[in-house]
């Protein structure tokens, strides 16, 4: 204890602290970006094992197509919002590595068994069982953050770690495509059958580094100095107190029961429902929107893929830059709920337009994403305590209900009309809903 209070006397400039997080960040960021990169390939294959697979399991009968798969893809988000909660508490107690690590293990052995999928019930029970393995993942990680940096550092590592979306698209399109045009009728699996069983073995390898290399806290962390650690623990204790215009500071001590009636609860769950709709409605559906101009070639249709997710991640990581320099969330939030609105329609408008397509399909993608990972700024900065960790993870998944909502309604709408548009408007209105509750929470409590 000496040592530490030692420590804490010494003052340090900021420079010397952003070189202390950049040693945090280099040892835990990339595997955490890793181990999300590989969870959502699984979301990418899904939506390229499409072509192969609906043929596959409705036997030949391709009328109803579009309405299984949007219904196959949304039912994953049902074993998402059943297992969210759960799996964040358990994390909490039992920390991250051993947690998460299992979670991967689960999710990869899943992945590899859906090999066997032979009709549509099948290929639902599959998507069920896997989003009950995935759901701890990216809120136990969003709380994990929180153990390890500061408010005025978490929106950049946010995004660094939402990054694997774009990311994975990136790398997942190309891949994708080639696996399914090159390994079909391999060992007589077809296509999306490789897809399925590739996805095993990674997640295994990553469960394994992650139990031998995450280390639950920053206090567990044998690579940190004793000084660093004052550092950290110094700044956590700054930035969690709220202060006041006469220099107090208040600090709501928040209980499961008074959060759950709060009006704060409430209106971030419904942020977080938008930027689900948005992200989510697009991520299993940006290949098949792009074939719908025109595109024929899988691997084109991967290689098209990457433009809108190499965008997405240049924005997500200025925006966050920029929302930690200026110590502002909201306005970060909302003009990019805006030009996703936007985006989304013209999508609708011009279907057989690829230039206006594409164009509008990078727009809409990147400005989409760009919420997901600031949006957590603002119930980390009003919630505190113990609830925090079934807090976030009871957000993330009310919230994933618009996963299960929106690649159905494309779907339904698509197989209805022929047609993206009364989809794409919907969608625009949800980021529109998105921008004006963000609108409403109150600068003072979240621009720290």
């Amino acid at each position: 204890m000496a040592t530490d209070n030692a420590v804490i006397e010494k003052t340090f400039t900021a420079p010397e602290k952003n070189i202390i997080y950049r040693k945090v960040a280099w040892r835990i960021m990339p595997i955490l970006l890793i181990s999300y990169i590989v969870g959502y390939l699984d979301r990418v294959g899904i939506s390229f094992s499409k072509f192969q697979m609906m043929p596959d399991i409705l036997n030949g009968n391709v009328s109803m197509a579009e309405a299984v798969y949007g219904l196959g893809a949304g039912v994953f988000f049902i074993g998402y919002i059943i297992a969210g909660v759960p799996s964040n508490i358990l994390l909490s107690k039992y920390g991250a590595k051993k947690v998460i690590a299992l979670l991967m293990v689960v999710w990869g052995m899943i992945s590899m068994l859906s090999i066997f999928i032979t009709n549509p019930t099948q290929f639902y029970l599959a998507r069920f069982l896997l989003g009950l393995a995935e759901a701890g993942f990216y809120p136990g990680v969003i709380l994990y953050l929180t153990l390890w940096f500061p408010s005025s550092q978490r929106a950049k590592m946010t995004a660094l770690f939402v990054c694997g979306i774009p990311v994975s698209n990136i790398i997942g399109g190309p891949l994708c495509g080639w696996i399914i045009e090159n390994m079909n009728g391999v060992m007589e699996l077809s296509g999306w059958q490789w897809l399925f069983f590739i996805s095993g073995p990674r997640a295994l390898l990553i469960a394994v580094v992650i139990f031998y290399f995450l280390d639950n806290t920053y206090q567990n962390a044998k690579w940190l100095t004793p000084e660093e650690k004052a550092v950290i623990k110094e700044d956590m204790a700054e930035t969690a107190p709220r202060k006041l215009k006469d220099g107090a500071v208040a600090v709501k001590e928040w209980t499961m029961k008074t959060m759950l009636k709060s009006s704060e609860f409430t209106k971030m769950w419904l942020i977080c429902f938008c930027t689900v709709m948005g992200q989510g409605g697009l991520a299993f559906w940006v290949p098949t929107i792009i074939r719908d101009t025109g595109v024929v070639s899988v691997m084109d249709i991967g290689l098209l893929t990457m433009l809108p997710y190499m965008l997405a991640v240049v924005a997500m990581l200025l925006a966050a830059r920029s929302s930690d320099k200026y110590r502002e969330r909201r306005w970060h939030i909302i003009v990019p709920f805006c030009i996703a609105a936007v985006s989304l329609v013209f999508i609708g408008l011009f279907p057989d337009n690829k230039y206006v397509v594409m164009a509008a399909l990078c727009v809409a993608v990147a400005s989409s994403l760009v919420p997901s990972p600031l949006f957590w700024s603002l119930p980390n900065a009003i919630f505190t305590g113990a609830c925090a960790a079934a807090g976030i993870a009871l957000i993330n998944s009310i919230a994933n209900i618009g996963g299960f909502i929106s690649p159905y309604i494309i779907g339904y709408f698509k197989q209805l009309t022929d047609s993206n548009l009364v989809a794409m408007i919907v969608l625009s209105s949800m980021m529109l809903l998105g921008a004006i509750l963000t609108y409403t929470v109150p600068a003072k409590l979240v621009n720290k």
